[in-house]
């Protein structure tokens, strides 16, 4: 269900980029779900998924049609995870920097720095 809401957002932006001259192609999605990404390449959808099928359906459509395309990322590698959990240390660092969001923000200001009138 994520992919296919994950699917639909990405294909917004890519009309909203296409609306403004910018030709994007398909849009490259990264999946941490070995068992997704089976569904997408099955032809024919499993007993158990039949809650998603609509969805299931719709995203099949889009990565056959070359619209979007799914690859694996291990959860450990995944860049998304700072925005959705807490994260330890080095792996906040890493997506710190995939963020690209400045290590020393708040003292880049002086913000964390002592007043000396104190």
């Amino acid at each position: 269900m994520a992919a296919a809401m994950a699917t639909r957002e990405a294909l917004w932006l890519r009309n909203l980029l296409s609306s403004l001259g910018i030709d994007g192609g398909a849009v490259p999605t990264r999946e941490d779900s070995q068992a997704c990404l089976a569904l997408f390449n099955n032809p024919e959808a499993m007993e158990r998924t039949k809650h998603v099928n609509a969805a299931y359906n719709m995203v099949r459509d889009y990565v056959s049609g070359g619209d979007v395309t799914f690859s694996f990322l291990p959860s450990a590698e995944m860049p998304a995870d700072g925005l959705t959990k807490a994260l330890p240390g080095p792996a906040f660092k890493a997506f710190r920097d995939v963020a690209g969001v400045w290590p020393d923000l708040g003292t880049a200001a002086g913000a964390l720095e002592p007043d000396p009138a104190f």
